[in-house]
């Protein structure tokens, strides 16, 4: 059964994983894709998953690309899937965010992200974690068309701050390790070891 059947949850898997050299969505940890634990860990919680990406890494699941003219990096993919979503599911007031390559990304991110309705990000004892967030499209439409197409493209913390986005914390920061390096890998590991 699924705990949020309204909720709206989506991959960012569309970065160039310069840093890490390959594709890190099809990297494997613990015997599984990184895009497949997060698949597997969020199936029971949200009505919908989709991708922000260019492929659906044999998934299944429906993909929305960056717009042609929206910023590079996170905001554009934010920008391309608040304009679509809302004539892909009808009712849809905004989604959740989540980073292909955080293997132990909190299970009770939708819930405790979406609860007050606003715009919110995640953050630990350390610092706040926006790729980990929670975006009204209609918020995020009306702050796209402040941004010139063309203009360098701004950071996830710029949209979180136009969005007057809450805080929403976690005491943990493990649960927001992302393997953007192979010695992050083995940091992972490390953690998982340990029983996390």
């Amino acid at each position: 059964m699924i705990k949020n059947p309204a909720a709206c949850l989506v991959i960012l898997a569309g970065g160039q994983s310069t840093r890490m050299g390959t594709d890190k969505a099809v990297i494997t940890f613990e015997g599984q894709r990184l895009i497949d634990i997060l698949i597997g860990r969020f199936t029971d919680q949200a009505g919908r998953i989709l991708l922000s990406a260019k492929q659906d890494y044999d998934s299944g699941l429906a993909i929305i690309s960056d717009d042609p003219d929206a910023p590079a990096g996170p905001v554009g993919a934010i920008f391309s899937v608040a304009a679509r979503l809302p004539a892909m599911q009808k009712g849809i007031e905004g989604f959740v965010t989540v980073p292909v390559d955080a293997p132990f990304a909190p299970e009770d991110l939708i819930d405790q992200l979406s609860a007050s309705g606003s715009c919110a990000v995640a953050e630990d004892d350390q610092r706040i974690h926006p790729t980990f967030a929670y975006w009204r499209c209609d918020v995020v439409n009306a702050i796209r068309g402040t941004h010139e197409p063309g203009e360098r493209a701004p950071s996830l913390q710029w949209l979180a701050q136009q969005c007057d986005a809450k805080i929403v914390t976690w005491s943990d920061q493990k649960l927001f390790l992302n393997i953007n390096r192979p010695e992050d890998l083995v940091a992972a590991a490390a953690i998982k070891k340990a029983g996390a």
